[in-house]
């Protein structure tokens, strides 16, 4: 009975809880430990809260969830009812873990060196956003604004949202009379925005390789033979004499690199390469 239970695959939904759970605690930490005791702000609630928290005596944590409580349920019929329940518990979580950690038990920030806070603020922050939109939620705030913007206005909900962060950002110099806030504060986001991207789509140690060479085919079979890839190779004309052209694309490891530059030098030293980053793969095993 013990090993039935003990193989068995864990439920999907619970799943999500888990990663809500260590993003909400990942962007507590983040939010108290680093930004609020070297005023610094980041981008969505977090920041607004902040600010707030600056010219009130409103905790933080009781912030955060005063403006996102209404928005969510607000815009249910737009996120749908399991989306907001998710990150119903995100906002319940982050807000209640940011008032324990700051007001209750008074933690001491890990750094006052303003560059280490903007940057490992905003790691934690962006971490901990990556976990909560893996366990399919949001941190709520202006990210839900900026989806249902986005839908209305038929924008780019990335756009929205960098336009609102910015705003935020720019707040900042306002609220703590120093320019130097502004600046901290547009570090702790572009790390919040890195480190984010990289939890969700993966660091991968391949690139895209394009190819072109006369030899295409002799190239492919030695490609395939050494490295047991596979590729494609597309038809087209040359721009300058409209000769039929052929190209190949195809991915490969980065400790695959010099050996495969060696062997276009053996074979077609005339040959064109280009090496692209590959920021996410998906299928095939990735």
């Amino acid at each position: 009975m013990i090993n039935k239970f003990a193989n068995a695959p864990i439920p999907k939904e619970f799943l999500r809880y888990i990663y809500i759970t260590i993003g909400a605690t990942l962007l507590a930490t983040g939010v108290v430990m680093f930004l609020i005791p070297n005023q610094i702000v980041s981008g969505g609630t977090p920041g607004i809260s902040i600010l707030l928290n600056h010219f009130t005596s409103i905790p933080t944590g009781v912030l955060m969830f005063i403006i996102n409580t209404p928005l969510v349920l607000m815009s249910i019929k737009y996120i749908g009812k399991g989306f907001a329940i998710r990150t119903l518990y995100v906002i319940v979580v982050t807000s209640f873990i940011v008032d324990l950690f700051h007001e209750y038990l008074q933690l001491s920030a890990w750094t006052n060196e303003s560059i280490l806070a903007s940057v490992f603020g905003g790691i934690f922050i962006g971490l901990g956003l990556g976990f909560i939109i893996a366990g399919n939620a949001t941190a709520g705030g202006p990210s839900i604004v900026a989806r249902i913007i986005a839908k209305k206005m038929h924008l780019k909900e990335s756009n929205v949202i960098i336009a609102l962060d910015t705003f935020i950002v720019l707040c900042a110099g306002v609220a703590f009379e120093s320019f130097e806030s502004t600046l901290w504060s547009l570090i702790a986001v572009y790390m919040t925005l890195r480190s984010m991207d990289i939890l969700i789509s993966g660091r991968p140690t391949e690139k895209v390789i394009h190819i072109s060479s006369k030899k295409i085919e002799l190239i492919s079979e030695h490609i395939v033979k050494r490295f047991d890839k596979e590729g494609i190779i597309l038809s087209g004309l040359g721009l300058e004499k409209q000769k039929d052209r052929q190209l190949m694309m195809l991915v490969i490891s980065n400790n695959k690199i010099p050996a495969l530059r060696a062997l276009m030098e053996e074979h077609d030293p005339d040959g064109f390469l280009v090496i692209i980053e590959a920021s996410e793969l998906l299928g095939r095993g990735h």
